[in-house]
């Protein structure tokens, strides 16, 4: 998004974008990569799927203070706009998906994809940045194959899919419209 977007293209320069870049790379992948396997290590969940929805309270509560470690230190940096108001959004899903799986399984992988749509949505539909009509059709494309998948392997029900969808998706829309 940092590198397609035209305002953040004539922001910084090449050296800032990939320190940047790095340090959102860490944060958001390494990091939660990371904690999934020591959790699994040391016992807190029992695989790394974390098929036990009463399990995925600890590395879904880690994520988010990641995400909001990440975001806090943007928002420091002078780093304002779309990538923080993404990640705020992003915060509000997983949080959302904590609450909900207290009470029953919803499908995680359906609020991430509804959340991706989400953010193409946003900015294709509301912003009217062009660029980004292909990475909406991607992100459609990838959502019905993650939502297909998760049926297929019998993981969830379809109510389960399509509340995740339609939460991540209305989320991540509300929370950049608003912001």
């Amino acid at each position: 998004m940092l590198k397609y977007h035209p305002y953040f293209v004539s922001k910084f320069y090449d050296g800032q974008f990939y320190s940047i870049s790095l340090f959102i790379a860490i944060n958001t992948l390494i990091m939660p990569l990371l904690s999934v396997y020591l959790l699994k290590r040391f016992k807190f969940i029992d695989d790394f799927q974390i098929s036990n929805p009463k399990q995925r309270l600890m590395p879904y509560g880690i994520i988010a203070i990641l995400l909001a470690f990440t975001t806090y230190q943007l928002y420091k940096n002078e780093i304002r706009g779309l990538p923080l108001n993404f990640l705020i959004a992003t915060i509000f899903c997983i949080v959302y998906n904590i609450l909900l799986n207290m009470r029953f399984m919803v499908s995680s992988h359906a609020i991430a994809s509804g959340g991706l749509v989400g953010l193409y949505m946003f900015l294709t539909v509301v912003k009217h940045v062009s660029t980004f009509n292909v990475w909406l059709i991607a992100a459609v494309l990838l959502a019905g194959i993650s939502a297909w998948s998760r049926l297929q392997l019998k993981a969830h029900s379809e109510s389960q899919v399509y509340l995740g969808f339609l939460s991540g998706l209305g989320i991540v829309m509300l929370t950049l419209v608003i912001a």
